[in-house]
Parts: structure tokens; C-alpha cells; sequence
């Protein structure tokens, strides 16, 4: 059966299948901005601030013994790792009093340590490489910042803007 034997114009078929095709993407796009907005708003509960807190402290005292004692590759990954993943969590944990001010506190924690991380990310390995070229023996080597260093960076930042700035408001 065609369009023809139907006795439908083809321009009112086609505008149906174009408002169908459009009603079913803006309810598609409706459908992905609730779930964005919900996990917008997902937070891990106070407790595992100190668990967060816990995890960073216990994987920096590790990657000390590690540096000192056995010097082992995959004890220091792990390390670093487990420092950034119990940043991460401090990050995410919910305040005691979760009200606007602490939401906006914490977006601007989160702003500034992105430009600080940026900027640190750029301005590092030159002064690495300035600080190699005067006290090194050997050629100075211009490297970049590792993913480790980048992401501890942005965490350490965001934490403590975010204690900062919860003091001074």
C-alpha cells in the first residue's frame, strides 16, 4: 500500500512524521535534562567526608613508606590513586547544613581550583625546567604535568577553596 492509495497528501504525511520526529526529541532532550538535574544534585552523605578524609591519609602515609622502604611502582600508582579517589570523595560529600550558600560556595571552590589547575598545568613544567637548568648537573628537560599531578591538584584545590570560603561567609 503507497501514500497514493491511501488518499493522504504527501505534504501532510510528511509534516507528521517531521512533528513526530520533533515531539519525540524534545521528549528525548526533556528526558536527559531530568537526569542531568538529578545527578546534578547526587552528594554522598557527611559521613564519608572523614572517610574520604581517611582514604587520602592513609595512601599519602603509604606512598611515604613506599618512597622510603620498598620503592615499588605499583604500591606508588596504587598510592596516588587512592589519594585522588579519597579527594574525590571529600569533594562529593554533603555538608552538615546543605543550603544555597553552601551550593554556590561550592561552585566557586570549584571554579577557581579549575583556573588554578589550568594555569599550574601550563606554568609547571617551565618552572621545573628553570629550576633543572639552575641546579642541574645535567641538560634541563622540559615534561609535562602527569594526570596524578593535574587531578590531586584540581581535588587538594577544591577542597580547600571550599573550607575557605565556607570560614570567611
Amino acid at each position: 500500500m503507497s501514500l497514493y492509495e491511501i488518499n493522504i497528501p504527501f505534504r501532510k504525511v510528511k509534516l507528521l512524521i517531521i512533528n513526530t520526529y520533533v515531539m519525540g526529541l524534545k521528549s528525548v532532550i526533556e528526558c536527559e535534562r531530568n537526569n542531568l538535574q538529578k545527578f546534578k544534585k547526587y552528594q554522598l552523605p557527611n559521613a564519608f567526608k572523614r572517610v574520604g578524609f581517611a582514604i587520602t591519609l592513609l595512601c599519602f602515609v603509604g606512598l611515604l613508606f613506599n618512597k622510603f622502604t620498598i620503592e615499588s611502582d605499583v604500591w606508588s600508582v596504587l598510592g596516588k590513586y587512592g589519594i585522588t579517589f579519597g579527594l574525590l570523595i571529600v569533594s562529593v560529600s554533603k555538608e552538615k547544613i546543605e543550603d544555597e550558600l553552601i551550593t554556590k560556595i561550592r561552585m566557586t571552590s570549584y571554579s577557581f581550583a579549575f583556573i588554578f589547575a589550568v594555569l599550574w598545568s601550563y606554568v609547571n613544567p617551565f618552572i621545573n625546567y628553570a629550576a633543572d637548568s639552575i641546579v642541574g648537573k645535567e641538560p634541563a628537560i622540559l615534561q609535562q604535568n602527569g594526570d596524578f599531578q593535574i587531578l590531586w591538584m584540581l581535588l587538594a584545590i577544591q577542597v580547600m577553596f571550599f573550607h575557605v570560603f565556607k570560614k570567611l561567609s
